[in-house]
């Protein structure tokens, strides 16, 4: 018989309404002009957003890795506690149906 799972009760946030550029206040970086309001230059902005760029991608694997480790953990556990608890069961239901006293 499998176990049933308890599952935390856990409260999701859910976005209900979607956020706009107008809900929300972002430094701007340059000015309809094309000049930086920061005072750094085109090829400045594209070295940082090329550096932000990156070290996001390796932060995102490096959170995807350890989620899938976390996870192959979790069904490990779940394969290995099912064959723990049913593996007998099969096992003895076998030996029954194919060890009957001949008649």
């Amino acid at each position: 018989m499998a176990r049933q799972r308890e599952t935390p009760d856990v409260s999701v946030p859910v976005l209900e309404k979607p956020v706009t550029a107008d809900d929300i206040e972002l430094p701007i970086l340059t000015d309809p002009a094309g000049e930086s309001a920061t005072g750094l230059t085109d090829k400045q902005l594209a070295v940082i957003q090329a550096e932000l760029t990156s070290l996001t991608r390796e932060l995102t694997d490096a959170l995807l890795d350890s989620a899938m480790r976390d996870m192959e953990a979790a069904l490990f556990e779940t394969v290995s506690n099912r064959l723990r608890d049913e593996l007998p069961t099969l096992i003895e239901r076998v030996l029954r149906d194919n060890l009957k006293p001949v008649d």
